[in-house]
Protein backbone atom coordinates (compact mmCIF):
# COMPACT_ATOMS: atom_id res chain seq x y z
CA UNK A 1 0.00 0.00 0.00
CA UNK A 2 1.38 3.51 -0.90
CA UNK A 3 1.86 6.36 1.39
CA UNK A 4 0.34 9.48 0.41
CA UNK A 5 1.03 12.55 2.31
CA UNK A 6 0.13 16.19 1.80
CA UNK A 7 2.63 18.31 3.39
CA UNK A 8 3.45 22.47 3.21
CA UNK A 9 6.35 22.56 0.66
CA UNK A 10 10.27 23.30 2.15
CA UNK A 11 12.69 25.17 0.09
CA UNK A 12 14.61 22.02 -0.82
CA UNK A 13 11.89 20.84 -3.15
CA UNK A 14 12.34 23.48 -5.74
CA UNK A 15 14.05 20.77 -7.79
CA UNK A 16 11.15 18.51 -7.84
CA UNK A 17 8.40 21.27 -8.31
CA UNK A 18 10.99 22.40 -11.43
CA UNK A 19 10.74 18.64 -12.90
CA UNK A 20 7.02 18.37 -12.05
CA UNK A 21 6.30 21.78 -13.62
CA UNK A 22 8.36 21.10 -16.68
CA UNK A 23 6.38 17.65 -17.31
CA UNK A 24 3.25 19.08 -16.86
CA UNK A 25 3.69 22.58 -19.25
CA UNK A 26 5.25 23.04 -21.99
CA UNK A 27 7.59 26.29 -22.84
CA UNK A 28 5.80 29.49 -22.58
CA UNK A 29 3.72 28.12 -20.21
CA UNK A 30 5.86 26.79 -17.29
CA UNK A 31 6.97 29.27 -14.91
CA UNK A 32 10.40 30.13 -13.58
CA UNK A 33 12.39 28.61 -10.23
CA UNK A 34 12.63 32.06 -9.49
CA UNK A 35 9.14 32.25 -9.48
CA UNK A 36 8.34 29.27 -7.17
CA UNK A 37 11.17 30.30 -4.68
CA UNK A 38 9.47 33.90 -4.56
CA UNK A 39 6.17 32.02 -4.19
CA UNK A 40 7.45 29.60 -1.33
CA UNK A 41 9.22 32.69 0.57
CA UNK A 42 6.02 34.62 0.59
CA UNK A 43 3.21 32.44 0.93
CA UNK A 44 4.83 28.79 2.29
CA UNK A 45 0.66 28.18 3.81
CA UNK A 46 -0.65 28.32 0.46
CA UNK A 47 1.88 25.60 -1.21
CA UNK A 48 1.54 22.13 -0.89
CA UNK A 49 3.43 19.40 -2.21
CA UNK A 50 2.43 15.31 -2.45
CA UNK A 51 4.22 12.63 -1.74
CA UNK A 52 3.61 9.32 -2.47
CA UNK A 53 6.02 6.96 -0.60
CA UNK A 54 8.64 9.85 -0.08
CA UNK A 55 8.81 10.90 -3.71
CA UNK A 56 7.38 14.30 -4.23
CA UNK A 57 4.87 13.55 -7.36
CA UNK A 58 2.96 17.01 -7.41
CA UNK A 59 2.37 20.16 -5.91
CA UNK A 60 -0.36 23.33 -5.92
CA UNK A 61 0.25 26.70 -5.05
CA UNK A 62 -1.94 29.68 -4.31
CA UNK A 63 -2.07 33.35 -3.62
CA UNK A 64 -4.70 35.59 -1.51
CA UNK A 65 -5.62 38.26 -3.22
CA UNK A 66 -8.02 41.25 -2.21
CA UNK A 67 -11.70 40.75 -4.13
CA UNK A 68 -12.44 42.50 -7.41
CA UNK A 69 -16.03 41.91 -9.27
CA UNK A 70 -13.76 43.34 -12.35
CA UNK A 71 -10.39 41.81 -12.77
CA UNK A 72 -7.38 42.95 -13.80
CA UNK A 73 -5.69 40.15 -16.54
CA UNK A 74 -2.23 41.42 -15.46
CA UNK A 75 -2.86 39.84 -12.29
CA UNK A 76 -2.45 36.28 -13.59
CA UNK A 77 0.14 36.91 -15.81
CA UNK A 78 3.06 33.60 -15.76
CA UNK A 79 6.07 34.58 -13.36
CA UNK A 80 4.37 37.70 -11.81
CA UNK A 81 5.41 38.82 -8.24
CA UNK A 82 3.75 37.27 -5.77
CA UNK A 83 4.73 40.05 -3.75
CA UNK A 84 3.04 42.52 -5.75
CA UNK A 85 -0.56 41.26 -5.54
CA UNK A 86 -0.76 38.75 -2.30
CA UNK A 87 -2.48 40.45 0.55
CA UNK A 88 -2.73 37.97 3.44
CA UNK A 89 -5.92 40.26 4.35
CA UNK A 90 -7.73 39.39 1.70
CA UNK A 91 -10.53 37.54 0.69
CA UNK A 92 -10.05 35.45 -2.42
CA UNK A 93 -7.55 33.02 -2.75
CA UNK A 94 -5.63 32.52 -6.19
CA UNK A 95 -4.64 29.03 -7.44
CA UNK A 96 -1.38 29.72 -9.30
CA UNK A 97 -0.50 26.60 -10.38
CA UNK A 98 -1.30 22.83 -9.58
CA UNK A 99 0.94 19.80 -11.14
CA UNK A 100 1.10 15.74 -11.41
CA UNK A 101 3.75 14.26 -13.10
CA UNK A 102 2.26 13.11 -16.63
CA UNK A 103 3.25 9.31 -15.27
CA UNK A 104 0.74 9.45 -11.84
CA UNK A 105 -1.68 11.28 -13.76
CA UNK A 106 -5.51 9.84 -13.34
CA UNK A 107 -4.50 8.56 -9.79
CA UNK A 108 -6.51 11.71 -8.30
CA UNK A 109 -3.63 13.16 -6.55
CA UNK A 110 -4.77 16.40 -8.29
CA UNK A 111 -8.13 16.38 -6.29
CA UNK A 112 -6.67 15.69 -3.42
CA UNK A 113 -4.19 18.50 -3.40
CA UNK A 114 -6.78 21.15 -4.69
CA UNK A 115 -9.30 19.42 -1.68
CA UNK A 116 -6.42 19.56 0.69
CA UNK A 117 -5.39 23.23 0.05
CA UNK A 118 -9.01 25.09 -0.13
CA UNK A 119 -9.43 23.22 3.27
CA UNK A 120 -6.47 24.33 5.10
CA UNK A 121 -6.47 27.62 3.58
CA UNK A 122 -10.25 28.41 4.28
CA UNK A 123 -9.69 27.04 8.05
CA UNK A 124 -6.76 29.76 8.56
CA UNK A 125 -7.54 32.81 6.39
CA UNK A 126 -10.99 34.35 5.51
CA UNK A 127 -11.52 33.60 2.12
CA UNK A 128 -14.83 34.03 0.56
CA UNK A 129 -14.33 33.15 -2.89
CA UNK A 130 -11.36 31.70 -5.31
CA UNK A 131 -10.60 32.13 -8.42
CA UNK A 132 -7.90 30.71 -11.26
CA UNK A 133 -7.63 30.36 -14.59
CA UNK A 134 -7.01 27.60 -17.24
CA UNK A 135 -6.23 26.99 -21.04
CA UNK A 136 -9.49 26.47 -22.89
CA UNK A 137 -7.52 23.06 -24.13
CA UNK A 138 -7.20 21.34 -20.96
CA UNK A 139 -10.28 19.37 -20.78
CA UNK A 140 -9.31 17.37 -17.68
CA UNK A 141 -8.39 20.25 -15.68
CA UNK A 142 -11.56 22.35 -16.31
CA UNK A 143 -13.76 19.23 -15.36
CA UNK A 144 -11.72 18.87 -12.01
CA UNK A 145 -12.35 22.61 -11.22
CA UNK A 146 -16.51 22.63 -12.27
CA UNK A 147 -16.48 19.57 -10.17
CA UNK A 148 -15.28 21.02 -7.11
CA UNK A 149 -18.08 24.43 -7.86
CA UNK A 150 -15.85 26.68 -10.07
CA UNK A 151 -17.94 28.27 -12.67
CA UNK A 152 -16.30 29.84 -15.87
CA UNK A 153 -16.64 34.03 -15.65
CA UNK A 154 -15.00 35.24 -18.75
CA UNK A 155 -12.21 34.13 -21.52
CA UNK A 156 -8.49 35.77 -21.49
CA UNK A 157 -7.97 35.94 -25.34
CA UNK A 158 -4.66 33.93 -26.29
CA UNK A 159 -3.56 34.07 -22.13
CA UNK A 160 -1.10 31.22 -22.88
CA UNK A 161 2.06 31.38 -25.08
CA UNK A 162 1.83 28.32 -26.16
CA UNK A 163 2.05 27.10 -30.00
CA UNK A 164 -1.66 28.49 -30.64
CA UNK A 165 -1.83 30.88 -27.74
CA UNK A 166 -4.60 29.06 -26.36
CA UNK A 167 -7.30 31.31 -24.47
CA UNK A 168 -7.28 31.38 -20.79
CA UNK A 169 -10.89 30.45 -19.21
CA UNK A 170 -11.43 32.74 -15.78
CA UNK A 171 -13.15 30.18 -13.03
CA UNK A 172 -14.09 31.58 -9.53
CA UNK A 173 -16.14 29.87 -6.79
CA UNK A 174 -17.90 31.30 -3.85
CA UNK A 175 -17.43 30.06 -0.77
Amino acid sequence: MEKVVIRNVRKNDINEIMNIENDSFVEGISESRDAFLNRINTFSDGFLVLEVDSEVLGYISSEIWEYFENIDEKMFNLNHDIKKVHNINGSELYISSIGVLKKHRKKGYGNLLFNELIERITKKYKISSMILTVSAKWNAAIKLYEKNGFKKIGILKEFFEDDECSDGILMRKYI
